[in-house]
């Protein structure tokens, strides 16, 4: 079973939140290394950033964090995800049709359009937009 998560997700491994237990059972029955898109960690790494900025880390915490996440990366627990650029700009555009019914944002699009194309078995996100979209394709989301 592969295992796609968005930032909102994703950042529950490494931030404590209501749903980060959920979040970490789940990855627990996946065997295989998580899949990490360019798009995923990008947004980590800002969205952690942006914690700094809001007063709700300090930069020495984002700095272990994203230490964290390079370890994880090395020990092979992350796998970093290769995206067709082409494809994915294609099926952007595709799913880009879904925002004049749900009003989806640019960075959840192109995280559904990842998962589509390394045909993951479940999408965890906590966006409920992003959870209509990723429905409508077809996705298992969690």
């Amino acid at each position: 079973m592969v295992i796609y998560l968005d930032t909102s997700a994703f950042l529950k491994l490494y931030i404590r939140e209501k749903e980060s237990e959920t979040v970490q059972h789940m990855l627990a029955a996946q065997r295989e290394p998580v899949p990490i898109a360019d798009v995923l960690q990008l947004e980590f790494v800002n969205s952690l950033r942006l914690k700094v900025f809001w007063g709700e880390l300090d930069a020495p915490t984002v700095t272990h964090l994203l230490s964290l996440f390079d370890d994880r990366v090395y020990r092979g627990q992350y796998h970093i995800a290769t995206i067709e650029r082409i494809r994915l700009l294609s099926d952007f555009r595709t799913l880009s049709l879904h925002t004049q019914s749900i009003g989806c944002r640019s960075l959840d699009i192109l995280h559904v359009a990842c998962a589509l194309q390394l045909n993951v078995d479940t999408f965890i996100t906590f966006d409920d937009r992003q959870r209509e979209l990723a429905s409508r394709e077809g996705l298992r989301v969690t």
